[in-house]
C-alpha cells in the first residue's frame, strides 16, 4: 500500500514516506520554503530554455498540492534532461562552479572551516559534493553556503 505524504505545520515540513521492503519503512523531510524556492528556480531555468513549465503557486506552500507542484516541476526537469541531456544547475553551489576536482578550504556561513575536494553528483539536477580525500569514492552535498571565505589549496605533497 502506497502511503501519502503528510505535512508537519509546526516544523514546516513535508513528510515523505518510503518503503525499503521487508517491513522496513520510514520517511524523509522536505521544508516547505525550500521546496517552493527550488521548484521556482527549476521553472525559471526551464522557461529560459523555451519550455513552458507550470510554476509553483505560493498559496499552495505547506499543502499536499504544494508538494505536487514541487514534484511536477522536478519531473519537467527530468523530461527536459531526457530530451536534451542538459542538466539543471539550480542545486549547484555558485561559489564552487568551475572548481570541480580542486581541493578547497572554506569558511561556511556559520563560521566552520572545512577542506575538501569539490565533486559533482550525477543526475538531472546535480549538486556539489564534499569529497574528503582524493581517493574517496563519494561524498556529501555541500552545505553552509554562501561561504565567508573560499580558497583553492595547492596540494604540495603530490606531483
Amino acid at each position: 500500500m502506497k502511503r501519502k505524504i503528510s505535512v508537519d505545520l509546526d516544523r514546516r515540513l513535508y513528510l515523505i514516506p518510503f518503503d525499503l521492503g521487508r517491513r522496513r519503512s520510514g520517511f524523509t523531510c522536505l521544508g516547505f520554503e525550500h521546496a517552493f524556492q527550488k521548484a521556482t528556480a527549476i521553472a525559471r531555468w526551464l522557461q529560459e530554455r523555451g519550455v513552458q513549465p507550470a510554476f509553483p503557486e505560493f498559496r499552495n506552500v505547506g499543502t499536499p498540492r504544494g508538494f505536487a507542484d514541487f514534484r511536477r516541476t522536478v519531473e519537467a526537469a527530468r523530461q527536459h534532461f531526457n530530451k536534451t541531456k542538459e542538466r539543471c544547475p539550480v542545486d549547484l553551489t555558485p561559489q564552487l562552479i568551475g572548481l570541480e576536482g580542486k581541493r578547497v578550504e572554506i569558511v561556511d556561513c556559520y563560521g566552520d572551516r572545512r577542506r575538501f575536494y569539490v565533486g559533482k553528483s550525477t543526475g538531472w539536477i546535480p549538486c556539489h559534493l564534499e569529497i574528503p580525500r582524493r581517493d574517496s569514492s563519494g561524498g556529501f552535498p555541500v552545505t553552509g553556503s554562501p561561504f565567508k571565505s573560499l580558497k583553492v589549496i595547492e596540494n604540495k605533497s603530490r606531483p
